[in-house]
């Protein structure tokens, strides 16, 4: 019997349950994927490059394949981010970034995922991959931090978050999101001018409107009722969460001719979230700005 990508469970049957995938210790330079912190590690890709791995504990070639990028990352002393997404135990976010075999490794750069390799890089082209990702990151404009010796560089110690954001965030990490939207309410209410937290309302937002959701039922629901305005916010919102920030934008923009005054109010309402979300620096905005304006005037 073969599961969703391909690999031979048999195994399976055989071998009590474990962690997921692992290969040692982890990366200082490195996080594990949820689906509740997707968005944020989405968001977080505007300052930082992320290779994102998608694995598991039953591919024989996972753990190496994992242990070689993470000694990659950390000789790049945090200029590139290790995301680790374990298909077993999250298996939504595997299927929100349409992974079709493991492992397989993405890019994720200013809020777009783009496809590197389905299967292992031997080790000696994967210090190549990073030097070319820097590259990549700095061609799009992002100040990329350390890099390679700069393991004894001093860092600047971080200044302490908001005491609102710092609950935040402490909500997001315990999957409660109805607290984690509170409290950036009660952070703008005392600091509407924080950019960065209406981004933070947004995104958590977005992950509370996505939470639970059949991921290829919402889909096919979209593709069934192209007119239906719910089925068509929702496979947006879906969109965004796994980092297809193009096609979030286009669905939304599409519902937009002809349409009458509510709905042009609820996908104005929608993508206004979704651009602050992406960034006002994210280079797919501007466009769709103006797309949306000529839309509704």
């Amino acid at each position: 019997m073969t599961d969703p990508y391909g690999i031979i469970d048999l195994a399976a049957l055989k071998q009590p349950a474990d962690g997921g995938a692992t290969a040692g210790e982890a990366s200082a330079h490195e996080v594990t994927v949820t689906e509740q912190g997707l968005q944020q590690i989405v968001a977080d890709s505007q300052q930082v490059p992320t290779l994102l791995l998608v694995t598991s504990s039953r591919v024989p070639e996972g753990a190496g394949f994992l242990a070689s990028l993470r000694r990659g990352v950390d000789a790049h002393a945090g200029a590139v981010r290790l995301a680790v997404v374990d298909a077993d135990t999250q298996p939504r976010v595997a299927q929100a970034l349409q992974v079709q075999q493991l492992p397989s490794l993405l890019l994720l750069l200013l809020g777009q995922v783009q496809p590197i390799v389905a299967g292992v890089l031997p080790d000696g082209e994967i210090d190549t991959l990073l030097t070319q990702v820097l590259d990549l990151a700095r061609q799009q404009g992002l100040e990329v931090p350390g890099g390679e010796g700069s393991e004894g560089a001093e860092e600047p110690a971080a200044e302490p978050l908001p005491p609102f954001i710092a609950e935040a965030y402490e909500a997001i990490d315990r999957g409660d999101l109805d607290g984690a939207v509170a409290a950036f309410e009660k952070h703008l209410r005392e600091n509407p001018a924080d950019a960065e937290a209406r981004t933070g309302l947004a995104t958590v937002t977005l992950m509370r409107r996505t939470q639970g959701v059949d991921l290829d039922e919402v889909r096919r629901a979209a593709a069934e009722k192209p007119g239906d305005l719910s089925a068509q916010m929702l496979a947006a919102d879906v969109d965004m969460l796994g980092g297809h920030v193009d096609d979030a934008f286009g669905r939304l923009l599409d519902l937009l001719r002809g349409a009458d005054q509510d709905t042009k109010d609820a996908v104005r309402t929608r993508l206004l979230e979704l651009f602050e979300i992406a960034g006002t620096e994210d280079p797919r905005v501007g466009p769709a700005r103006k797309r949306l304006a000529n839309l509704l005037f």
